[in-house]
């Protein structure tokens, strides 16, 4: 792979996903809801954590591709995170009545429960990323090499978590958008995966099946809101 290839496609997926993170925000006060899945949102924000602050990429493979590659992949890291803190404030706001409706469950019980969902995600996200670095053979030491493997893995159930948190909201879109929907699209499967696949000939078969896996479920995601936009009478284009 050319260098300007995997440049350009860095550069689609920060920008992709710094609008989806913005249109969620948006959304998230504009309906009084959040618009990422609790799930997705605690390995999330746990991955731009550990990967910004505990265990940052300086020294990786990738961050030797650009000057100060390491520093600048930290920034960016650090930003998603701080994003993702504004988004997990609005599901603190606005978001037990949708499991109040769902699971009957007492507002302590929900907070306790997310605060249980938030210690494990990262417990998750530290531990994996330490297990993964250790081997050289595939993951040659590196710990952005980890980090792809878990952020692969951790977008494939945030894909399929967005679709079933639509579903769960009767096919409401609040908290939701068309935009959210192609932004992410764009920001994993379509740019990172491709560079994934194509940069690893004749290995990327496992981590492919979690790229195939994000890619089939953003599309539906995307076929689902477009459709429900389209029946509320609102262009799907002009909503963030």
């Amino acid at each position: 792979m050319e260098l300007y290839q995997i440049q350009i496609a860095n550069h689609l997926c920060i920008y992709t996903w710094a609008l989806a993170y913005a249109a969620m925000i948006y959304r998230g006060f504009k309906d009084h809801s959040y618009g990422m899945p609790i799930i997705a949102l605690t390995l999330n924000l746990s991955w731009e954590v550990i990967f910004s602050l505990i265990i940052p990429p300086h020294g990786s493979a990738d961050a030797t591709l650009v000057p100060y590659g390491g520093t600048k992949a930290q920034i960016v890291f650090a930003l998603w995170a701080a994003l993702d803190l504004v988004i997990l404030y609005t599901y603190f706001r606005y978001g037990y009545k949708y499991f109040a409706r769902s699971y009957a469950i007492t507002r302590g019980q929900w907070i306790g429960f997310t605060l249980v969902m938030l210690v494990f995600s990262f417990l998750i996200m530290l531990t994996g990323a330490r297990f993964f670095i250790q081997f050289e053979t595939y993951f040659n030491h590196d710990q952005i090499e980890s980090a792809k493997l878990i952020a692969f893995a951790q977008n494939a159930l945030m894909s399929v978590s967005f679709v079933a948190m639509f579903y769960a909201r009767g096919g409401s879109m609040e908290g939701q958008s068309f935009t959210i929907a192609w932004a992410k699209w764009i920001g994993s499967s379509v740019t990172t995966g491709l560079i994934y696949i194509l940069g690893r000939p004749g290995e990327w078969y496992f981590v492919g099946t979690f790229i195939a896996m994000i890619f089939v479920a953003d599309l539906y995601y995307m076929v689902i809101t477009y459709r429900a936009l389209r029946r509320q009478g609102i262009n799907p284009w002009c909503r963030l």
